[in-house]
Parts: structure tokens; C-alpha cells; sequence
């Protein structure tokens, strides 16, 4: 119980961290820009939180496993990114209604840089992004945040588990 207390302040607070910076990005009008810096931002962030959480759970006064701190890792990135998730399809159906339309503008502009893509495969591309925008908006923010965490939860869970900075001879 414990565990899940801490992911889910944690995930909770990442969640909210996440969607403010969508709607300053949204304010801003960078929300649909390919090249958007605060995305960049936001990485390190998630990394934070991702080791702010396991490092409280390890301190929890019980034996740490790396399988714990794996499951602490995912747990608060999947909740922050569900969080995301959900308030972006909200956004996308009431508040910019043509977020997705937005969104196949910049997406037709990326294929178009490519020269591997006939027209006709650009317009079915495109078709498939209206079609399927709530999928493909999961698995541009929650299967991407899963995998970053999983790597932050792994590295996080291995130096505590190995204890290299709290040993005073590894200085």
C-alpha cells in the first residue's frame, strides 16, 4: 500500500505538471509544432519525479528490489502520461475542436519532407490519424513515456539497489 500511495502522488503530481505545460503550450500556440522545446522540457521533469518517487520508496524502511522500483518508475509515468492522455482527447473534443485537424497538417508536412511517400499514401496516412487521433495520441504520449520510464526506473533502481551513493568508497 504504501508503494502505491507514493506512485500515485507522484504520477498525480507529474499528471498535472504534464497538462499544465500542454495549455502553455496551447496559449502559446506551440501545442501542434514539431519542433517544440517544451517537450524537451518536459523530460527531464518526468525523470525527477520518476526518481523523487523511487528514492522515497526505498526509504520506506523495508529491503528495496529492483522490481520495486521498476513497478514505482512505471506506476507514476503511467499515471502522469494517462492523465495527459485523457485531458488532450478533452481538449481535442470541446476546447479546439480542430486540434486533430491541426494535428494532420503538421503530420502531412513531415511525409511530405520524405520522399518515400506517394500522395496517395500521404492522404492514407492522414485519413488513419483523423480516423484513429485518441489511439494514436496513446501511443504518441503513454507508449512513449512508458518506455523513457521504464530506462529512468531501471537506472534509478540499480544505483539504489547497489547503493553507489551512499557507499563513501565510491568517491
Amino acid at each position: 500500500m504504501f508503494m502505491f500511495s507514493k506512485t500515485a502522488h507522484f504520477g498525480i503530481a507529474l499528471g498535472i505538471i504534464l497538462i499544465a505545460s500542454f495549455i502553455l503550450q496551447y496559449t502559446l500556440n506551440m501545442h501542434t509544432d514539431p519542433q517544440n522545446v517544451y517537450s524537451l522540457a518536459m523530460f527531464p521533469i518526468m525523470a525527477i519525479f520518476i526518481i523523487l518517487a523511487i528514492v522515497k520508496v526505498s526509504r520506506n524502511g523495508e529491503p528495496f528490489s529492483i522490481r520495486e522500483g521498476l513497478k514505482t518508475g512505471i506506476g507514476v509515468i503511467l499515471l502522469g502520461s494517462l492523465m495527459l492522455w485523457i485531458y488532450i482527447i478533452i481538449h481535442a473534443s470541446y476546447i479546439e475542436t480542430d486540434f486533430v485537424d491541426k494535428l494532420a497538417v503538421v503530420a502531412e508536412q513531415d511525409l511530405r519532407k520524405n520522399s518515400d511517400f506517394t500522395d496517395e499514401k500521404i492522404k492514407e496516412s492522414i485519413t488513419f490519424l483523423k480516423d484513429n487521433f485518441k489511439f494514436a495520441i496513446f501511443i504518441e504520449n503513454v507508449f512513449k513515456s512508458l518506455l523513457s520510464g521504464f530506462f529512468f526506473s531501471l537506472l534509478t533502481s540499480l544505483a539504489i539497489k547497489s547503493k553507489i551513493f551512499t557507499n563513501p568508497n565510491n568517491a
